[in-house]
This record gives structure tokens, C-alpha cells and sequence, in this order.
């Protein structure tokens, strides 16, 4: 029998003829990232951040009195500051010369080393959305178990959502080549440092091979706490420490929640945490809320409509879908990276963006990339060089927001069932 002539056979001779676009194959928005303005008026305070005067409590001293009387003693009003520290979020960069030289060729489908910086830049900013849904610890996944050196990861599919955030990703949030820690519940207790290897939309393959607990965290290698912090720390109802002041001794920094519990939502869910909003934040803001959800939430809200919609006397076309839900004024603001479960209510105009240092190419130097020294110190054909920004997201009221958290996610659109 004959060999046939194959492309392999011919590849020598092939000028090859491509698509003349370089085509992602991931999604890499940044909506939430983008949707908080920068803060224009707040004062810089070296070591602590920026300074947010707060009027925390009235004054006391109220009462009646009767005829000729004696006035109740006067209390003063609390006041004190909240201060947003700046984070960082950074990412280092090597090019070899000749690939830098590559780049430069018309045929090049990556154009130069912008076209290179732009991939990193995209990354970068891509992460730097997964941390406005974050509360700092710069989380990815959290472990449900481990089977040789594969981690399951809790996700919609298999399980219910946990109280706290970031229970409804699997490994969609996770990068294969990346270096995380693992740290329990609590980060409290450091147990490894672990590179994903190969992933599924719920599962990592990771080396070398941890000994984890369920519900064990994966965070950036080194980076926790040293992230921005975004909506899960803004918006809840703890009694942690919230911008160097304790909701323990101040319950006026909480924010409103409502804990489904693993119900579905309805609309009715919506009435009450606006009411409760309405009761600390007054009307006039309750009025000016974005209710920022997932795909999961989206699909759960505009299924309770389709049983009343209907079909119009003189349409040739049946539309039995709504494109979006809506509740008075408040307006869905979708975001595919926000955790399935939540939803969080937000005054956009009372968050803000809090930046010491733009996001850019770090050449305080004078260089943008710089000559590696190589082994012997005498110079190397490698370039490195690094991006990043220093900020951090703050609000100067969390009574203007809300939070509705545990909505079941069962049989919903996904981040995790779209990467199955």
C-alpha cells in the first residue's frame, strides 16, 4: 500500500496561512474592577492609608424636663477615622532577546512588546476582578478533598454553597503554572505551597502533593493579606476589624444581610433587604442601589417571570424570555466572577477606588525592562521586568450597602457548568 503525502510531510514547504487576529480562548473581563470610581478627596497618611473621617455616634444628653427643671449632662458625639491602606497587586515579566526581536517581525501576530505587555496586562486586571469579590486574602478555591494529587474543589455542581465567600468557583478562578498556599479555614495555619499542574472546572491537579482538610484554602503564593480587598470585606456583617475600626465596638459599620440558607431568591428577598436598607442607609440611598450578581442569580430572577410573560396580538415571533430583571430602581449589574450564591446591593458612588500607584509598568528607575545579570553576573540574553498597581477598594459608609447571601444555585447557569 502507498503512503499517503500528509501536512506533516509538507510542512516544510508550507507558507502557512493564519488568521490574522491572535484569538483568546478565556474570558478576560473586568466589569466590577471598572464599575467603582477613584477617590479624588481623600488624604494620604503615611502608614496608615487614607484617612476617612467618620461621625460614628450622635451626641446623648436628650431628655424632658419639668417646669424650672434640670437638664439631663451633655454627651459628645463619636467621631473617628477610618483609613484604606493601599494593597498591591503585581506581576513579574522575562523576555528573551530574541523572542523581543520575533515580536518586532511584520509576520508576528503579537505586535512587539506592547503586544506582549497587553497579555500580562489582560491577566493582571483579570485577577485584579476576582479580588473586588475578595476580602483580601487574594482566595481562589477552597478544598472540599483530595484523591493522589487531585483536589476537588467546592462548586455549584456538587455542593452548597458555605457561609463565607468563594465556595462556588470550583477551578474555574485557579491558573494552571500557578504557585498557590494552602492555609486552613482560618488562615491561621500554613500547610503548603502547591503549582496546579492540570485542572478541570472543579478539580487541580497539583505538585507536590498537600495534605489538606475540607474546606482548606488556596490563595496566591505569598500574597495573603497583602491583596485589595473588595466587596465580601466591605459588605457584611461581622465583627472583625473593618478599615482599622472594630464593628465589635462599632455595629454602625455593618451592612445589612440577608442568609438564604440555600433557598431559592424571589422577589419578595429583594423587597425585605431594601426595607432593612431603607432602616440604616434612609431612602433617598436605598433609591440609588446596583444589585451586582452572578450569571447563576440572573438566571434564578428573570426564570420567575416567564410564566407571565405574554405573547403580544400581532407579533410573528414568540419571545417568551425578559433580558433583564429589575426591581423598582434597582438595576442588575451582571458580573460572571461574583460568587453564584450573592448578591450584593451597592451605592456605586459610596465605594471607591483608593490608588497609591496606578496600574502600570513598574520603572521608577528610568527602565522599563532590564538586562537579567546572568549566572556569572557579567549580563544574559533575558529582560525582565514587572507591572502592577497599589490600591485598594473602600467605602466611607457600609450602611449604604447590602448583601443576600446562600441563594441556592441548583440547576443555574455557572461560571463551572459554562467550563464543564
Amino acid at each position: 500500500m502507498g503512503t499517503a503525502v500528509n501536512i506533516s510531510t509538507i510542512l516544510p514547504a508550507l507558507n502557512q496561512i493564519s488568521d490574522n487576529i491572535l484569538r483568546p480562548q478565556f474570558e478576560q473581563e473586568k466589569a466590577t474592577y471598572n464599575l467603582f470610581d477613584q477617590a479624588a478627596d481623600s488624604q494620604f497618611v503615611n502608614g496608615k492609608g487614607f484617612r476617612i473621617p467618620s461621625y460614628l455616634r450622635p451626641p446623648t444628653g436628650v431628655g424632658s424636663i419639668a417646669e424650672g427643671g434640670s437638664f439631663k449632662q451633655p454627651g459628645a458625639e463619636t467621631n473617628d477615622d477610618m483609613y484604606v491602606s493601599p494593597m498591591s497587586l503585581t506581576m513579574a515579566f522575562e523576555f528573551t532577546g530574541r523572542t523581543l526581536a520575533n515580536v518586532k517581525d511584520a509576520s508576528s501576530l503579537i505586535k512587539g512588546m506592547n503586544g506582549l505587555l497587553e497579555m500580562r496586562t489582560m491577566a493582571l486586571m483579570k485577577e485584579a476582578n476576582y479580588q473586588a469579590f475578595d476580602d483580601g486574602t487574594a482566595a481562589r478555591a477552597i478544598i472540599k478533598s483530595i484523591s493522589g494529587a487531585v483536589l476537588t474543589l467546592y462548586n455549584p455542581t456538587a455542593h452548597s454553597p458555605l457561609a463565607g465567600y468563594g465556595s462556588t468557583k470550583g477551578a474555574v478562578h485557579l491558573r494552571v503554572g500557578e504557585t498557590y498556599d494552602i492555609y486552613d479555614a482560618t488562615f491561621a495555619t500554613y500547610k503548603s505551597t502547591v503549582t496546579v499542574t492540570a485542572k478541570t472546572n472543579t478539580t487541580a491537579t497539583v505538585s507536590p502533593t498537600p495534605s489538606i482538610t475540607d474546606t482548606d484554602v488556596m490563595v496566591l503564593s505569598g500574597s495573603l493579606y497583602k491583596a485589595p480587598r473588595g466587596l465580601s470585606y466591605l459588605i457584611n456583617n461581622d465583627t472583625g476589624t473593618f478599615q482599622l475600626l472594630s464593628r465589635a465596638t462599632y455595629p454602625e459599620l455593618k451592612s445589612p444581610v440577608t442568609d438564604l440558607a440555600g433557598s431559592s431568591i424571589s422577589v419578595a428577598d429583594f423587597i425585605k433587604i431594601k426595607n432593612l436598607l431603607i432602616a440604616r442607609a434612609g431612602v433617598g440611598k436605598a433609591k440609588t442601589v446596583t444589585a451586582i450578581m452572578s450569571l447563576a442569580q440572573d438566571d434564578a430572577l428573570r426564570r420567575l417571570g416567564m410564566n407571565f410573560k405574554r405573547w403580544d396580538g400581532d407579533a410573528k415571533t414568540f419571545d417568551g424570555s425578559f433580558d433583564k430583571f429589575q426591581v423598582g430602581d434597582t438595576v442588575a449589574f451582571i458580573d460572571p466572577d461574583a460568587d453564584e450564591d450573592r448578591i450584593y446591593l451597592v451605592c456605586k458612588s459610596e465605594i471607591k477606588k483608593y490608588t497609591e500607584r496606578p496600574f502600570g509598568i513598574y520603572n521608577m528607575d528610568g527602565n522599563s525592562i532590564r538586562m537579567r545579570s546572568g549566572v556569572s553576573g557579567y549580563g544574559s540574553d533575558a529582560y525582565t521586568g514587572a507591572i502592577g498597581a497599589h490600591y485598594n477598594f473602600g467605602t466611607s459608609v457600609p450602611r449604604c450597602h447590602a448583601l443576600i447571601k446562600r441563594a441556592s444555585v441548583t440547576g443555574l447557569a455557572t461560571q463551572v457548568a459554562a467550563n464543564a
